[in-house]
């Protein structure tokens, strides 16, 4: 159970579902339905799950390599894993149990998503296709970064199409998501695993352009995830303001930090700082609603 739980890596994964949260709640500007709520949340925990475990079997055979140069753990407080990493690289699970593990959530997910809307399920396919996009191009180009920043913004797209018809406004969600995708967490987490990625010919922007370039790059698209807060359909201004005020302490000082010192450790703990930033618009998003005071 432990190994499956590090093949979804389930604390990202869960702390995930807030992407399409967040849409949902821009979407009818305040907390949707229960039904959309509760629906909601399962199917988007039981996809996340799947699309993580899923990037780690069509991964398997390049994180098995990635194995063999160094321990596979990073330094500190490691919110992907739970207890190691890559557990089917590391021969912990058998390819016939993690392929049941997640056809099972997907089906799960893709069950739950169509009877919130069948826009939801048509979103749902295609951010899977997007991943195994993706992992295909790992060894060719460091733009497929852009397919990741497409796949998450399509999350929060997904919120919104549970919870209310689609509009042009749901552009805001999918442009701040894929923003903060590719600069937060995809070029971020490359650069922390530098090294590794180097040695098994993965080709990402850090093992193109190299460290201080990539840390450049996940701060420049960081300031640009703060400026696209304002895009997004708060009720008020004073809303905005608390999220950008958020995204200085979570987002631009520790960017700032890493644009000074583009080191692995230090993109690992940029990382893990921006990782909270949907959640924590989210909770912004939601003060109207918990608190009645804005």
């Amino acid at each position: 159970m432990a190994a499956l739980v590090n093949l979804s890596h389930t604390r990202q994964a869960l702390l995930s579902v807030a992407q399409p949260g967040l849409g949902a709640v821009l979407a009818v500007g305040g907390l949707p339905s229960l039904r959309v709520s509760l629906v909601g949340s399962i199917a988007a925990a039981a996809g996340f799950l799947a699309v993580f475990a899923l990037n780690d079997v069509l991964d398997r055979r390049l994180d098995a390599a990635a194995l063999w140069v160094g321990p596979g753990e990073v330094a500190g407080l490691d919110s992907d894993t739970a207890f190691e990493r890559h557990p089917l690289a590391r021969g912990d699970l058998s390819l016939r149990v993690s392929l049941a593990w997640v056809v099972a959530l997907a089906a799960l997910s893709a069950v739950l998503a169509y009877t919130l809307s069948p826009v939801c399920l048509l979103l749902f396919g295609a951010a899977v296709a997007l991943e195994i996009v993706y992992c295909a191009l790992r060894a060719v180009t460091p733009w497929k970064t852009v397919v990741s920043g497409v796949m998450v913004g399509l999350g929060g797209v997904a919120g919104w199409a549970a919870a209310a018809p689609l509009s042009w406004r749901a552009l805001s969600v999918f442009g701040f998501l894929a923003l903060w995708q590719i600069g937060g967490r995809n070029i971020a987490s490359d650069l922390a695993d530098v090294e590794s990625d180097r040695s098994v010919g993965v080709t990402t922007v850090a093992t193109v352009y190299g460290p201080a370039v990539a840390a450049r790059a996940a701060c420049v698209v960081g300031f640009a995830t703060l400026a696209s807060i304002v895009t997004l359909p708060m009720s008020g201004g004073m809303l905005s303001d608390l999220a950008l005020v958020a995204g200085v302490f979570i987002v631009a000082w520790p960017g700032a930090k890493l644009w000074y010192c583009p080191t692995s450790d230090e993109a690992a703990s940029y990382l893990e700082w921006v990782s909270l930033y949907p959640a924590a618009v989210l909770l912004v998003a939601l003060l109207p609603t918990l608190f009645g005071v804005l």
